[in-house]
């Protein structure tokens, strides 16, 4: 009993990313075997348990939740076992909790076993940075899935039906997977007579939305009718029978069209007519992209004397104190921050040395992932054929096998569709790790040469947030040149 008392009090926590995986007990017995496996090995004790069995896409696992919030409660625990990176970590928010919070703010070990590592805040700064890179590449994995389900979609737009929610004045219809577009009749309505009404020019956007209001208009529920939807509505030639995806246009869309060709054209030359003048970014870079420090507005852009540029806050919630500042002055910051990301030579080749290392690793659980989408599909195969079977021998009836085979069918498309995107996954995972690094080697000479229109797109690429505050600008940069600016300033590229 002494000798319990005095063992090191651990928490381990595994994780599976899918329903099915925990269903056939495909992955977490066998990280729950691994880890207490490294538990006996090393005398700790195990205080607690946390599995997660859901995708993890997004942040906001419940058990990893449970997992940090225990951790936060119980000061004696200092060890957290996972069987891998990629087992913890889903996103950047899931490494700004375990080490901004864990690591660095409680003084946690986290302990990686399969990988053989174990990081804390004493670890040297390259086992940091790669610890970061792997967040990326788990990152990458989510990024090319959803790029790939986006190209998907893109196909349906392409034959000329919608792949997302259908607007206002039409509804979603059929099972998921195969759905189409047909019109909502009362919505359609009110679809229609706002176009109408708009188009005889007595109306402001403003005013229109209170005429529907008055005239008995139900938007999604009652909710969030403003007079941006109003706008978005009559802006939108969905209504005309073209369908916009991802910048394709089909004009052959397989939807009815509700409203004429020529009345849209109408309202348009309507709204042009009252619209602002267009935004001058060719000559302003930084025109809503830098916040205000004072006020959280955003800073615009003013000519002084007809060729000096400041900037100035735009006072949106009133009189702001914010001082002006010259675009040269701005230009002067960028510059230096974007100097401060350069990799040196030595920096850039164990960069990429340590990632081709840990790729392996990755390959195999992704390998591990497409063997399991196609068990799957030819589970959900063999229902099929077995139904049919079953319903020409008399077994079932005719509406119980169309209903079960409409569903296995969807399912199947769907798996399908993640299986293609699974295996186009991580197949320039390298290539775009080098690119981002040979930005960072790069990125302030480019400055230097770029137009206004160049320089904001390369700034909106490598920060994550910019605010004007006593004069100085203060800069958040985004992943992963933050990781890469503090691996810098560290002074140890080598392991």
């Amino acid at each position: 009993m002494k000798d319990e008392l005095n063992m090191t009090k651990v928490v381990i926590y595994a994780r599976v990313s899918s329903k099915e995986q925990e269903a056939e007990g495909y992955s977490i017995p066998s990280q729950i075997k691994l880890l207490n496996e490294y538990v006996e090995k090393n005398k700790f004790s195990i205080a607690e348990k946390f599995v997660d069995v859901e995708t993890a896409k997004k942040a906001g696992r419940p058990e990893f939740n449970n997992m940090v919030e225990f951790v936060k409660r119980n000061k004696f625990i200092k060890d957290i076992l996972v069987e891998k990176t990629d087992r913890l970590l889903r996103n950047f928010s899931d490494l700004a909790t375990i080490y901004d919070e864990m690591i660095i703010g409680f003084g946690v070990k986290v302990h990686f076993v399969k990988e053989g590592i174990m990081l804390d805040k004493s670890s040297k700064s390259t086992d940091k940075f790669f610890f970061g890179l792997r967040a990326l590449m788990a990152k990458q994995t989510v990024d090319n899935l959803s790029e790939e389900v986006r190209k998907g979609m893109k196909e349906k737009a392409e034959q000329g039906t919608l792949p997302t929610r259908a607007p206002y004045g039409y509804l979603n219809d059929g099972v998921k997977g195969r759905r189409g577009i047909k019109v909502d009749p009362d919505a359609a309505s009110y679809v229609i007579k706002m176009f109408e009404l708009y188009a005889t020019g007595t109306y402001t956007l403003f005013t229109l939305r209170k005429k529907m209001f008055d005239d008995g208009i139900v938007y999604r529920n009652g909710k969030n009718f403003h007079k941006s939807i109003v706008e978005r509505i009559l802006k939108n030639e969905f209504y005309t029978g073209v369908l916009k995806w991802d910048g394709f246009r089909n004009e052959n869309a397989t939807h009815t069209p509700i409203v004429s060709r020529e009345l849209f054209n109408q309202v348009q030359g309507l709204l042009v007519s009252t619209n602002k003048p267009k935004s001058r970014k060719g000559l302003f870079p930084y025109t809503n992209l830098i916040k205000c420090g004072l006020c959280g507005c955003y800073m615009t852009a003013e000519i002084k004397k007809g060729k000096y540029i400041y900037y100035r806050c735009t006072g949106s919630k009133g009189k702001c104190a914010q001082i002006y500042i010259k675009q040269e002055a701005l230009d002067v910051e960028f510059e230096r921050v974007l100097e401060s990301i350069h990799i040196p030579e030595e920096g850039h080749r164990l960069i990429m040395k340590g990632l081709k290392e840990n790729l392996s690793e990755k390959i195999e659980y992704h390998n591990t992932c497409v063997k399991q989408i196609e068990s799957q599909i030819a589970l959900l195969q063999g229902r099929i054929d077995r139904a049919y079977t079953d319903k020409v021998d008399g077994k079932i009836c005719e509406e119980f096998w169309q209903q079960n085979t409409d569903k296995w069918l969807a399912e199947k498309e769907e798996l399908t569709t993640k299986l293609l995107s699974l295996q186009k996954t991580d197949t320039y995972f390298m290539e775009n790790i080098n690119l981002i690094l040979e930005l960072s080697k790069q990125a302030a000479e480019l400055f230097k040469t770029q137009n206004a229109e160049e320089k904001r797109r390369l700034i909106k690429l490598i920060t994550s947030n910019c605010i004007l505050k006593d004069g100085k600008i203060v800069l958040e940069l985004a992943e992963p040149y933050n990781e890469i600016m503090k691996t810098k300033e560290s002074g140890k590229w080598c392991a």
